[in-house]
């Protein structure tokens, strides 16, 4: 009868093999999740610097054409001088300041401009806010 066990091969994983693969899929999956994180992050404010370089560069344009700045990037839109107002990431506003022209929008606690990145926050101008 112990001839019958030892000829007998293994099928399958064992319980402990299971575990430990498990586990160490969730260590790596714990060391990637940051990075993930901040990839998505440096996405949306690649989004936003673009979004603010095209309002600006539109609200120039308008500027020259009208000799004042625009009062919401929709005037931009009328003006076809941007084929849609952009929809900017959660919950972002885009503010034109109607003396100087400068585009700004905050994302997490940091004011992006088309003059270049700044901190703090902005006052005065229209507004256009993202879902």
């Amino acid at each position: 009868m112990k001839e019958d066990v030892k000829k007998r091969k293994r099928q399958g994983f064992m319980l402990l093999e299971l575990i430990i693969v498990v586990a160490i899929i969730g260590i790596l999956a714990a060391v990637a999740m940051p990075n993930l994180v901040g990839f998505t992050d440096e996405a949306k404010v690649a989004r936003i610097q673009s979004d603010l370089s095209a309002i600006g560069t539109a609200a120039e344009v308008y500027y020259t054409k009208k000799g004042t700045y625009p009062e919401s990037t929709a005037v931009l839109v009328a003006e076809n001088l941007l084929k849609s107002e952009p929809q900017p990431p959660d919950k972002v506003t885009y503010t034109i300041n109607k003396t100087s022209g400068e585009v700004t929008a905050t994302f997490k606690d940091v004011t992006y401009s088309s003059f270049g990145k700044k901190a703090g926050t902005s006052s005065g101008g229209a507004t256009t806010t993202g879902s």
